[in-house]
């Protein structure tokens, strides 16, 4: 998959070309856009855009954890390619060459400031889909649709993904078509046997619990399934 890197004065550009023909640091700007949505995924606001009849998520990069408090949107730079931004971009470029289920990576914006860095990137939106957590506040997770989730979570494990950050909300449905979104920090395995796959599991569940829900069962009826569908 081809990418192009385009400098705009204060940073950098990473882009698909097929995606954007002239890439500027306006369309990272959400004063762009005549109609937008917010989304939150929890850490900060998220937009679903629309550009030329295709929809995008535009997503700026937050901080989580305690490191907030003290920067909420700026990273330490050391170069571009070991930018948050540019890494995620580049990841899913692979993971989506290898079939694997995952979001279309449209653009990211790098701008720096000193020594350090802030980003966003624009996805291409995911129509129809509902989170794991969603449907778990809902009640609405059927037998398939864990086993889909198990067996997915296999098929990333299995190309040596260790998704860090592996939750309730970053795994989305369509009925059974299961899709894996932020690779933010992630990476690839070498030896896809590692720890990782439990580590991300073990993630998983945490969040999982998290869920009111779960309290009325629906934990014991599910996560059975899940891990079943992920080990054969």
């Amino acid at each position: 998959m081809k990418a192009e890197v385009i400098d705009t004065g204060s940073g950098k550009i990473l882009c698909d070309p097929t995606c954007v023909a002239q890439p500027s640091s306006a369309l990272f700007d959400i004063s762009h856009y005549a109609q937008h949505d917010v989304v939150s995924d929890g850490r900060g606001a998220a937009h679903f855009v629309e550009s030329e009849n295709q929809k995008w998520l535009l997503k700026p990069y937050y901080r989580g954890g305690f490191i907030r408090k003290l920067s909420e949107k700026s990273y330490v730079f050391t170069g571009y390619e070991r930018t948050r931004m540019f890494r995620e971009f580049r990841l899913l470029q692979v993971l989506r060459s290898r079939g694997l289920p995952v979001p279309k990576p449209v653009a990211v914006l790098v701008e720096r400031s000193g020594w350090c860095y802030e980003g966003t990137i624009i996805l291409e939106r995911l129509e129809n889909v509902t989170s794991l957590q969603r449907l778990v506040e809902n009640e609405a997770v059927g037998v398939s649709q864990w086993q889909s989730v198990g067996k997915t979570i296999a098929l990333f494990h299995q190309n040596g993904v260790n998704h860090s950050d592996l939750n309730a909300s970053n795994i989305l449905l369509r009925d059974d078509e299961v899709f894996i979104i932020d690779f933010d920090g992630c990476g690839l395995e070498h030896n896809n046997q590692g720890t990782f796959r439990r580590k991300n599991l073990e993630r998983l569940h945490r969040s999982l619990l998290k869920q009111r829900h779960f309290s009325h069962g629906l934990l014991s009826e599910g996560w059975p399934l899940l891990t079943a569908a992920y080990q054969s």
